[in-house]
């Protein structure tokens, strides 16, 4: 960095972000292309142009690594949801064309393969569902229940209705090609089903 006609140095922690960053950009597009379990941790060392140490002092290990890949897809899915959600004029239709985005990233190989896929097996059940919830759940029942404030939805508690959506927006997601379509048109089907 050139500060004043001198250059600065990076701090450690500005380092140590790069390296993150270059181990989880790998790590996501090898995942998403390989799987987890195809995708030697040597490959992504190598990809990300870093030493395995790097890997194990930064993450612990291979999984440890796989987590933050695998939120750094979640945070970004959550992101592109949100933003499309608010293109909505009234809560049901920011609801619609968030379920809609939701769908359509869970077409593309990082989202179907790193999250869908390898999550619950990497991560486990458990684990795996929390971090899940953590970023689509509440904003999901949010969206749900200000469809209920404005009237388009019979009042009941957002959040168990949002648990059940979520469920199945993950195992409409999982559809495959050849189902894609009439897997949304199902679950869009289910949705208007709640409307009043």
């Amino acid at each position: 960095m050139l500060v004043q006609g001198k250059v600065r140095r990076r701090t450690q922690r500005e380092r140590s972000d790069v390296t993150q960053a270059a181990l989880v950009g790998a790590a996501r597009d090898l995942f998403a292309s390989s799987g987890y379990y195809a995708t030697p941790a040597e490959e992504i060392v190598r990809k990300a142009g870093v030493t395995s140490g790097a890997l194990y002092h930064h993450f612990g290990d291979k999984r440890g690594l796989f987590r933050a890949a695998f939120d750094a897809v979640e945070r970004s899915l959550a992101e592109r949801v949100r933003r499309a959600a608010l293109r909505g004029k009234n809560p049901w239709a920011r609801l619609e064309r968030g379920v809609s985005e939701y769908l359509r990233a869970c077409a593309e190989p990082e989202m179907r393969q790193i999250v869908l896929v390898d999550g619950p097996s990497v991560l486990g059940w458990e684990e795996w569902r929390e971090a899940d919830a953590a970023h689509h759940l509440r904003p999901l029942a949010a969206a749900l229940a200000a469809a209920m404030r404005a009237g388009l939805l019979e009042r009941r508690p957002a959040l168990p209705l949002a648990r059940v959506l979520l469920g199945s927006l993950t195992e409409a997601g999982l559809a495959s090609t050849a189902e894609r379509n009439a897997t949304e048109s199902a679950m869009f089907w289910m949705l208007r089903r709640l409307k009043r």
